[in-house]
C-alpha cells in the first residue's frame, strides 16, 4: 500500500507541476510553444496566445525557428504569428500603448477563438485573415475617435 501512495504522489506531482508550467506558459503567451515541445497538438487559438500575453520585446523576438523537417507543419504557423506579431506592434505604435490593445482586442480575441467550434479547423491563412480584420477594424475606430474593445469583433 504504501509503494502505491508514493507512486500516486510522484504522478500527482508530476502532474501538478505540468499543470503550473502550462498556466505559467499560458500567461507568458508561449503556450503554443509549450504544446509543441510537448509534442500535443495546438490548437488555432493558441497561436493567438503571444499576441494576447506576450511584451512588446517578445513580440518583437518572435522569428520562426530554423525550419527542420519534423516541425514543417508548425513553420507556418510560426511565420503566420510573426507576421501577425509585427501587425500587433505597428497598431500599438500608432494606437498603443500594447497592453491596452491585448487588454480590449487581443485577449478577447483570443477567448473568442477558443471557445469556438469553427476556427480549430481553419488554417493559417483563416487565422491571419481574422486577425487582421479584428486589427483593420480597431484602426477604423482609432481615426474615428470611438473606442473599441471585445464587443467590436463580432
Amino acid at each position: 500500500m504504501r509503494h502505491l501512495l508514493q507512486n500516486w504522489d510522484r504522478r500527482n506531482n508530476r502532474l501538478c507541476r505540468e499543470g503550473m508550467a502550462d498556466c505559467e506558459a499560458f500567461l507568458r503567451g508561449r503556450l503554443a510553444e509549450r504544446l509543441e515541445a510537448r509534442g500535443v497538438g495546438v490548437p488555432t487559438w493558441a497561436w493567438t496566445n503571444l499576441l494576447a500575453h506576450g511584451r512588446d520585446q517578445d513580440l518583437r523576438d518572435d522569428r520562426p525557428p530554423p525550419w527542420t523537417a519534423h516541425r514543417a507543419v508548425h513553420d507556418r504557423w510560426h511565420r503566420a504569428r510573426s507576421y501577425l506579431a509585427t501587425e500587433v506592434l505597428i497598431l500599438a505604435r500608432a494606437h498603443g500603448p500594447l497592453v491596452v490593445l491585448q487588454e480590449r482586442i487581443l485577449c478577447p480575441l483570443e477567448l473568442d477563438l477558443a471557445v469556438s467550434q469553427g476556427t480549430a479547423a481553419w488554417g493559417t491563412n483563416e487565422l491571419v485573415a481574422h486577425v487582421c480584420s479584428i486589427l483593420d477594424a480597431h484602426r477604423a475606430l482609432e481615426r474615428r475617435g470611438e473606442p473599441s474593445g471585445a464587443r467590436d469583433q463580432g
